[in-house]
């Protein structure tokens, strides 16, 4: 009669168990998921020159983490907010740059993407630093935010927010506060 061995079911299922469960919780440890930022943390992207990058915005508030795998300082910034998103992108024109054309360009972007259009026309926005611009909102199937351009002649900026309705209304406040507080050094070549 042959006898039957469990052990090599045991070493399986005891693989698959810290695979399982010991690799979210080493992937928490390790900061994968991100960094958590202070109220007042100031973030800056662009081509760096003199130790300085030419795109900044200031955190206003906590709760909101920099997700490193989706951020390169060279041209975007991405953060989170439980399943709200906020991107920030730099943008290097080709030719002129303004307002209302790097808005048509973004809904095209929005739009190509699948998961949100801009659903107004865009309304006049200017920063704490005097930075014009445009902005208006974003929806799309089960997701509610916001859109802003600014534009100065060699440089301009893209910010988009968006989440659950829900989410992105518990944290709309701050993400205009953080829109409000864009920058664009000039001049800028």
């Amino acid at each position: 009669m042959a006898r039957v061995r469990w052990w090599g079911t045991g070493v399986v299922a005891l693989v698959l168990l810290v695979l399982g469960a010991g690799l979210p919780l080493l992937d928490e440890a390790l900061g994968d998921r991100g960094r958590p930022l202070a109220p007042g943390t100031v973030l800056s992207a662009g081509t760096e020159r003199d130790g300085v990058r030419p795109v900044t915005f200031t955190v206003p508030s906590a709760g909101w983490v920099l997700n490193r795998a989706e951020t390169s300082l060279t041209n975007n910034i991405e953060l989170t907010s439980d399943d709200v998103v906020f991107n920030l992108s730099v943008v290097i024109p080709l030719g002129p740059l303004d307002a209302g054309r790097l808005w048509d360009g973004l809904g095209r972007i929005v739009a190509a993407g699948g998961h949100s259009r801009l659903r107004t026309q865009p309304a006049p926005i200017t920063t704490a630093h005097g930075l014009t611009g445009l902005t208006g909102r974003l929806a799309g199937p089960e997701r509610a935010g916001t859109a802003a351009v600014f534009a100065r002649d060699t440089l301009g900026a893209t910010v988009t927010a968006s989440g659950p309705p829900r989410a992105f209304r518990d944290v709309a406040g701050q993400v205009e506060a953080m829109t409000r507080t864009v920058r664009i050094a000039a001049p800028w070549r």
